[in-house]
């Protein structure tokens, strides 16, 4: 990896706009928003810098919390950052908070500002802030999503679903749980001189085609395929602007180049956009379905795919409550009898990346043949807000 790290002393060097610069490009980066019909991003690693996951080419003199990127370590093993500041702070991706970023690309994209989201982030923060699956591309994978290399199907998971060794190799273990199917599943992570995933890579030129407006957020654009997306939305005639510390490749075709954090750019266009940043809730879907004397309880997504999210479930049942079943296996499947019939305590429990207490849900099996309910957790406060039954 360490040949993929920046080699030209000049190319690591960070800028800063100065006050007056920042709130004059911010200024015009908010009008051509409003004015825009097509308004697409484009998301490198350092707009997860504040979430404190390292990106991968800032210098051993960065002035990021995160520090030097992984590349550049690599590259400078043995070698101390240049900072004398604190040690720096990285946190595992599964334990990450979105950041301002990730969650005011979320109200631009609900309120349809932003028409669609490309990627080159594994990290997940994404779709963790709830960026849905149909306005994003991930071109290069999501550490928790692996697929079926049979019949396609994907699972999104609330563990990093990678464990192969070998670059090449994605087989993770797991296989899938269509009966009709039980093909093996890959991680979706994509490794250099690997291809692309063609849905995502098509999804996101197409949109880069139509576009007026691409904002292009903490990427160097230096790997291709995918920083051909930002250049295709001006060789099409439409404006490029770039937010970076350091210098890219793209600069001279940007209608604007912006040198600050990400964070900081955001916060000012929100404000200008006239829009509030929302605070992060982690909203999770849990489905129960009976059918004779079997009951499955699972995870869902907003879409009601398939997602890993309980690592244990316990039902008690009984008029005294002290029957109880377990399961530590998904999909989480439990044997009911009919004289037991009655209404089900079903204990979720989580894997505890944000301190996730146990959720307890009632189930009338007499009333329902199926309710999927939606659950809602303050990661800031640790606690669950809300458990709403939909049907």
């Amino acid at each position: 990896m360490a040949d993929t790290a920046i080699k030209e002393e000049e190319d690591k060097k960070e800028y800063f706009d100065t006050e007056e610069e920042l709130e004059e490009k911010v200024d015009k980066l908010a009008l051509w928003i409003l004015s825009s019909e097509h308004f697409i991003s484009f998301t490198g690693a350092g707009i997860s810098t504040a979430s404190g996951i390292p990106d991968f080419r800032s210098g051993m003199d960065t002035v990021l919390e995160t520090g030097p990127g992984c590349w550049e370590l690599a590259a400078n093993k043995g070698k101390k950052a240049a900072s004398k500041k604190k040690k720096a702070v990285r946190v595992n991706s599964s334990s990450a908070y979105p950041s301002r970023t990730h969650m005011a690309f979320v109200s631009m994209i609900e309120t349809g500002l932003m028409k669609f989201l490309v990627s080159q982030n594994t990290d997940g923060l994404h779709r963790k802030s709830g960026v849905t699956p149909d306005k994003i591309s991930e071109l290069h994978g999501n550490t928790n999503r692996e697929k079926c290399i049979e019949c396609g199907k994907e699972y999104l998971r609330d563990f990093r679903v990678r464990t192969a060794q070998r670059v090449k190799d994605h087989k993770t273990g797991r296989m899938c749980d269509d009966p009709n199917c039980g093909g093996i599943l890959e991680d979706t992570i994509i490794n250099f001189g690997e291809g692309l995933p063609e849905e995502d890579l098509d999804n996101a030129f197409n949109h880069a085609s139509c576009a007026d407006l691409c904002l292009s957020m903490g990427s160097s654009l230096r790997v291709t395929p995918a920083a051909d997306v930002p250049k295709t939305v001006f060789d099409n005639g439409g404006k490029l602007v770039i937010v970076n510390l350091q210098k890219t490749p793209l600069d001279p075709y940007a209608a604007l180049n912006i040198h600050a954090r990400c964070d900081d750019v955001i916060e000012r266009l929100m404000a200008k956009l006239n829009m509030e940043i929302p605070e992060w809730r982690i909203t999770r879907f849990c489905e129960v379905v009976r059918n004779g004397d079997m009951v499955e309880v699972n995870g869902r997504d907003e879409h009601h795919n398939y997602y890993s999210l309980f690592p244990r479930v316990d039902v008690q049942l009984g008029e005294d409550k002290k029957t109880r079943l377990i399961s530590k296996k998904e999909p989480h499947v439990f044997t009911v009898s009919e004289d037991e019939f009655g209404t089900l305590k079903i204990m979720l429990k989580f894997k505890g990346h944000y301190e996730e207490k146990p959720l307890t849900i009632d189930f009338d099996l007499a009333e329902y043949q199926s309710q999927l309910y939606k659950i809602s957790y303050d990661p800031f406060k640790r606690v669950w807000e809300s458990v709403i039954p939909l049907y």
